[in-house]
């Protein structure tokens, strides 16, 4: 499958199955069954997009030089740390503006996850998979390279700023600079080892560490 033609199926996949709890509860009166069905729904979507990506033909340029997957498993791990630390300098920065430091999507993370178990697993698996294959690999890899834009630095950093905006939109709860700052740090972690596997790799960890909050926090 051509990279332009993957990347479309990936988007309309990955829109379709955001909205898709939504439909089902609204036209079907399923409101009790919200939190299984949106789990399930984004670990199918997971595996859907997954599959996408893996019957692309073609590299983006962030690819091409990839390095072994055990680097991918390293930085991953790397990447909670450096997270971790970005938040807290955007929380100090935050305080110090008189802002508050309250994420209305977290927290709602956190309540979902308290009165049901199950949806950790859409919080820990699903969403990262998809966020990942949307915002980095599509968005930031492929549209490099889709735009003509993959051969110099500034093309990069152009389209690492599209996509951390659409990621720090698609949350949408205020903290346009945080969501942004972590999409630029998953972006940059993509680029560091060239797979996609990475980013994955933070972002689960950082939304397992969330979700335990969660759980220890009843």
């Amino acid at each position: 499958m051509k990279l332009s033609k993957s990347s479309l199926l990936i988007l309309i996949t990955y829109f379709f199955i955001f909205f898709l709890p939504s439909i089902l509860i609204s036209f079907f009166n399923l409101g009790k069954y919200y939190i299984p069905i949106q789990t399930l729904d984004y670990l199918l979507g997971a595996v859907l997009l997954s599959t996408i990506a893996l019957q692309t033909t073609e590299l983006n340029s962030i690819e091409y030089g990839r390095k072994p997957f055990i680097n991918a498993i390293f930085w991953g791990v790397i990447g909670l740390g450096l997270v971790l630390l970005l938040q807290f300098i955007i929380n100090l920065l935050t305080i110090a503006s008189g802002a508050s430091t309250t994420s209305q999507n977290t927290q709602t993370l956190l309540t979902l996850a308290k009165t049901n178990s199950f949806f950790i697993f859409a919080i820990t698996i699903g969403a990262p998979i998809m966020e990942e294959l949307v915002f980095r690999k599509v968005l930031f890899g492929n549209l490099s390279n889709l735009l003509g834009w993959n051969n110099t630095n500034l093309g990069l950093v152009i389209t690492a700023l599209i996509s951390s905006l659409a990621f720090a939109f698609m949350h949408s709860d205020g903290h346009i600079i945080l969501y942004a700052s972590i999409g630029l740090l998953f972006c940059w972690l993509y680029n560091r080892t060239g797979r996609i596997q990475t980013s994955m790799i933070t972002h689960m960890l950082m939304n397992s560490l969330i979700a335990i909050s969660a759980i220890f926090m009843k």
